[in-house]
């Protein structure tokens, strides 16, 4: 149904007017009619003063009947009107209208003879049955007979139609005009509503440029100034909540650790990329249950716990990809009542990996450093109980002070990989990688010749400067070219060769040796990790050179890759 103000207007002018017509219609035709039968009733007397005027003119008493119908009949034709004598008995004697009297009922109780009878006069309207019209009947009692005059009342009907058919047209035009006119009144006065509801439609849909432009000078104009500056309010407060929410955005964007607050309704309301990432979520997740976006029974089940219970609960989550999360889960309430909760996800896979590493470099290094430390000892005590066997002291101090020398490697190393990670004050030069890897070759050749390992260099590729650190550089090329030579049998070879692809500068580090197996190449950069532990004692390796050269080579920005089989393997440099 249409319920717009206009119609409404419209109808309810319209309806009133079609009520007046309609009032006004029945208030005239009862007026007319009545105005109309008093005139012909006042007709109706004079002419029967006129009919007895003529009784007692014309007939004489004893006059027969016949020469009252004459007289009656006279009558009805200058007057135009039915006339119907009746005896007191009710016997009709003449009747203008009827030729066979004799076929006429007996008038005595007709309203109009009776009232003539009793009173001298009566009058009554109603259907003759005879001519089958309605008529008016006016009858007068003069001695010793009642006269009674009838006039049809075909002409009222036709004035009251004529009457009736032109108030229907003017009121028509009335109503068309009337209509017309509130039309226009009410277009004008809902115009301004018009114009309201449209800007209030349009701003509720987002549209918060639109205003309303003509005010009208009334109450509606003043709603509408009002509604103007409650749209600019609104506004800048919807501004004021984008730019704060945009801040909130990008805090928790800039937030290394996953957040996210699920409603108590158990659906996803915020997620940033770091919780997205941290649980490898690809797709959205606002709006949609936590259970179908969280694909972690155990994660899962603590939300489930924490929605319920509604308190705070922390605990360790190991994923299935080996990360491990401290988790967080503290409830979101408003006015004591549950909203949801708050999830922060804090990667500590790093920290426990650190962790470990240093429980493993403890473990390592008391392992390292004792070893050596109970060997002298026991060469010492076996001095001390042979102090007379010279050479076998001799052998023993010599053994004693390997291991002693070896202590002091291990040491070095430690030092020295310490320095390289907590220090950053390398000083930048260019510096010939040439010279440097020339120079780290003579100092390792002798080892090489001890083994009988040929010691290959070739580096006209690199015979060049570049900017970088001569210290970090050569313990990288130092450490690579000594664990070749440790790790390839006598009689083998050890080759240093160089190639230029563009700007980028390789520098290959291959030998003959044992090789490494593909499990452990990921493994080889650790602190005190060996391959073949009895071997690198053997050798005299520390187990910290590969480590040493995993951060120099990350302080210098060089890449490093590894490839190896039995038959050797090969170390790359990218500078």
């Amino acid at each position: 149904m249409n319920k717009k103000i206009s119609h409404k207007i419209v109808f309810s002018y319209s309806l009133l007017i079609l009520f007046l017509v309609v009032f006004l219609l029945v208030f005239f035709n009862d007026l007319v009619r009545n105005t109309h039968l008093g005139i012909i009733k006042d007709e109706m007397a004079e002419k029967l003063r006129f009919v007895e005027l003529m009784v007692y003119r014309e007939l004489t008493p004893g006059s027969d009947e016949r020469k009252l119908r004459e007289i009656m009949a006279d009558a009805s034709r200058i007057m135009a009107l039915r006339i119907t004598v009746v005896d007191l008995d009710g016997r009709v004697i003449f009747d203008s209208s009827v030729k066979r009297i004799s076929d006429m009922d007996n008038h005595r109780y007709r309203a109009e003879i009776s009232r003539a009878i009793s009173s001298g006069s009566g009058e009554s309207i109603r259907y003759s049955n005879t001519l089958r019209i309605d008529e008016l009947y006016s009858a007068k009692f003069i001695s010793p007979y009642v006269y009674r005059l009838a006039k049809p009342l075909y002409d009222i009907d036709r004035n009251l139609s004529a009457v009736r058919n032109m108030i229907l047209s003017l009121g028509l035009i009335v109503v068309l005009i009337s209509v017309a006119v509130t039309v226009y009144i009410s277009n004008k006065i809902t115009r301004p509503i018009k114009a309201t509801l449209y800007f209030a439609r349009h701003f509720s849909e987002g549209d918060y440029t639109r205003r309303i432009l003509n005010y009208s000078e009334d109450e509606i104009g003043e709603v509408q100034r009002a509604l103007n500056k409650m749209a600019d309010m609104i506004v800048d407060k919807i501004n004021g909540l984008l730019f704060e929410q945009k801040k909130l955005e990008t805090t928790l964007e800039s937030i290394s650790d996953g957040i996210a607050v699920i409603d108590r309704n158990k659906k996803m309301l915020i997620a940033n990329n770091a919780f997205l990432s941290i649980l490898s979520i690809a797709s959205s997740v606002v709006n949609r249950p936590f259970y179908e976006v969280i694909r972690n029974r155990s994660l899962n089940s603590k939300i489930e716990y924490a929605l319920e219970a509604g308190s705070s609960i922390g605990f360790e989550e190991h994923l299935i990809g080996g990360a491990v999360l401290d988790v967080i889960m503290k409830p979101i309430q408003e006015e004591k009542a549950l909203q949801g909760i708050l999830v922060v996800l804090h990667d500590i896979t790093e920290k426990k990996k650190v962790e470990q590493i240093k429980t493993d470099l403890v473990s390592n290094m008391s392992h390292e450093l004792k070893t050596p430390v109970t060997i002298i000892k026991g060469y010492l005590e076996t001095i001390q109980e042979n102090i007379g066997n010279t050479e076998q002291v001799r052998s023993y101090i010599g053994k004693a002070i390997a291991n002693a020398e070896r202590q002091n490697a291990i040491i070095n190393d430690i030092l020295k990989l310490n320095m390289i990670e907590t220090s950053n004050d390398f000083p930048m030069e260019n510096v010939n990688l040439k010279d440097v890897i020339s120079g780290c070759g003579e100092l390792l050749k002798p080892k090489a010749l001890a083994k009988s390992i040929a010691l290959e260099v070739d580096l006209g590729a690199v015979d060049e400067s570049v900017q970088t650190g001569r210290f970090l550089a050569e313990e990288v090329f130092f450490n690579l070219i000594d664990n070749a030579i440790n790790y390839t049998n006598e009689g083998g070879r050890v080759a240093v060769t160089a190639e230029k692809s563009g700007d980028r500068k390789m520098i290959m580090i291959s030998d003959t040796g044992i090789g490494i197996p593909r499990d452990a190449i990921d493994r080889i950069f650790e602190r005190f990790y060996r391959v073949d532990k009895s071997r690198s004692r053997d050798t005299g390796g520390t187990g910290l050179g590969l480590s040493i050269v995993k951060h120099a080579a990350d302080m210098l920005g060089w890449n490093i890759e590894v490839k190896s089989d039995n038959s050797g393997s090969v170390f790359t440099i990218i500078v």
